[in-house]
């Protein structure tokens, strides 16, 4: 007991660990370590990053802090804040407003944690790389897609709000496999661009939609790549489709859903005996398999 008390006080002793200041746009975390932003940052006319992270152990806290920018060129990389090839990276507890990207992410091992990232030209938040995560934050309002997860593995998406962004809330493409998006509320996405909606898996395998509530998106949950489970998910309200997928993405499951209240159909399937993808358990009231009506629950290969 008293080797246990004693070792209790060192640690209690030990000073606390030294925050470095950030306090311009255009500042480099260039060395690990724990990083405080001090005050707003405002980057018009800078058409340049925020902040750029470029060395892994970074710990970032924006302290309540924004950081913003007005300028909008998809010609250039110009992100709020841009990590590029590093790992174990933790962004958290700020604003990001505007610039093409609010948050660049190309790492490993990395977290958002806590932000709001709003108004971004492009992308609020661009993923690539391998197990990194998106945790409690507010995505909204980006000029393309919320989250962008391209060129990804192992990527979760937990629990965050992605709504009103112009196209879809969350996109997965361009080869990624094996991620995780869950537990989210996801609103209102694709009505200002007309098209695409919620959730998009335009490229990749083994990704995993769960447990989100999905409402009054153009489309709810989107599949155009085969090999990919969407299940648990409560998807209302939808312009257009609740669920569907595409020719193409066979084999795929579609599980323990809930879909009602879609205007044109609430579950959809391209093929008209569903060519292998499996519709199990889900609630809904209207379907189509090939265009045309697939009998409603109960009947059909749409159950």
């Amino acid at each position: 007991m008293l080797l246990g008390l004693a070792a209790f006080v060192l640690l209690a002793a030990s000073p606390a660990m030294a925050l470095t200041n950030v306090t311009a746009c255009g500042q480099n975390l260039s060395a690990p370590g724990q990083y405080i932003l001090v005050n707003d940052l405002d980057c018009s006319g800078t058409s340049a990053n925020g902040i750029d992270i470029t060395a892994s152990n970074v710990v970032f806290h924006l302290a309540g802090h924004t950081i913003a920018s007005t300028d909008c060129d998809p010609s250039k990389g110009i992100a709020g804040i841009a990590v590029g090839g590093m790992s174990g990276v933790e962004i958290e507890g700020g604003t990001v407003r505007g610039f093409n990207d609010g948050i660049a992410l190309s790492a490993s091992s990395s977290r958002v944690v806590g932000m709001t990232v709003t108004r971004a030209c492009v992308f609020g938040i661009a993923l690539s790389g391998a197990n990194n995560q998106v945790n409690t934050s507010v995505v909204t309002l980006s000029g393309v897609d919320g989250i962008g997860i391209g060129a990804a593995t192992g990527t979760h998406i937990l629990g965050n709000d992605i709504s009103d962004n112009a196209r879809v809330g969350v996109d997965i493409s361009n080869f990624s496999n094996n991620n995780f998006v869950e537990n989210n509320v996801i609103n209102r996405n694709g009505i200002l661009s007309g098209e695409q909606g919620g959730i998009a898996i335009f490229n990749g395998s083994a990704n995993l939609i769960a447990n989100n509530a999905l409402n009054n998106n153009l489309n709810g949950i989107e599949i155009e790549s085969p090999g990919n489970t969407v299940r648990n998910n409560t998807v209302n309200g939808s312009v257009n489709t609740g669920i569907f997928v595409l020719a193409g993405a066979s084999p795929s499951i579609v599980k323990l859903n809930t879909a009602l209240g879609n205007v044109l159909v609430d579950l959809a399937d391209d093929s008209s005996t569903c060519s292998g993808n499996i519709w199990r358990k889900n609630t809904f009231q209207t379907d189509l398999a090939g265009g045309v009506s697939d009998g409603g629950p109960g009947a059909g290969c749409m159950r």
